[in-house]
């Protein structure tokens, strides 16, 4: 049996999370790369709650099984991650770059995957998470293969990355996270359509 207190719970802890994110992206387009190292132990911290979030999410079982679907091998890579960031103790912005780009490369491939999974069962704008996806996708390519930009502009485009993956994390669990009551209203609605066609 489904708890829906236990999916709402996992939601939440998801939008937070989400929001998290993008601050964090925030603080990097804000504060001066001299604060890298502080930078870092703010992101490894958020990347190990965000890591616990996907884990709990995943065990949550939403009815549609899109928004947390890949979320136990992802938690493990991204509290992996986020250990990285804490122990590294001098942080050039080049390294933070390739592990933000990492983390944001494999996230995008699986929402598109959840994109597809979205078109499969109905659900109207699952282009705008794949148009997400793609959209995180490059950015984080960017951040892996194009770091011969100066130190300031590698900051700002690590937290625009940033601010956008938690803002595309953040439609996601708003838009593919669904109650068992918003299921059962979704069948009873399908159910009344086919009978009214017969």
């Amino acid at each position: 049996m489904i708890s829906v207190k236990t999916i709402f719970c996992a939601k939440g802890l998801y939008i937070g999370c989400s929001v998290l994110l993008s601050a964090a992206g925030v603080l990097f387009l804000s504060m001066p790369d001299a604060m890298l190292r502080i930078l870092c132990i703010i992101l490894g911290a958020l990347m190990l709650l965000f890591a616990g979030a996907k884990i709990f999410g995943y065990f949550s079982k939403d009815p549609y099984g899109l928004a947390f679907q890949f979320d136990l091998a992802l938690g493990i890579f991204v509290a992996v991650l986020g250990i990285a960031f804490l122990l590294r103790k001098d942080p050039s912005i080049a390294q933070v770059a390739s592990f933000v780009g990492i983390f944001v490369l494999i996230d995008g491939a699986f929402k598109t995957q959840t994109a597809i999974d979205a078109k499969k069962f109905g659900m109207r704008c699952w282009w705008l998470i794949l148009v997400g996806a793609l959209i995180t996708s490059v950015a984080a390519v960017v951040l892996i293969f194009f770091q011969e930009e100066a130190e300031h502009v590698l900051t700002n485009l690590v937290g625009v990355t940033l601010i956008v993956d938690g803002a595309q994390n953040l439609y996601n669990s708003l838009y593919t996270v669904r109650t068992m009551r918003n299921l059962h209203k979704e069948r009873f609605v399908s159910v009344l359509d086919d009978e009214i066609r017969h």
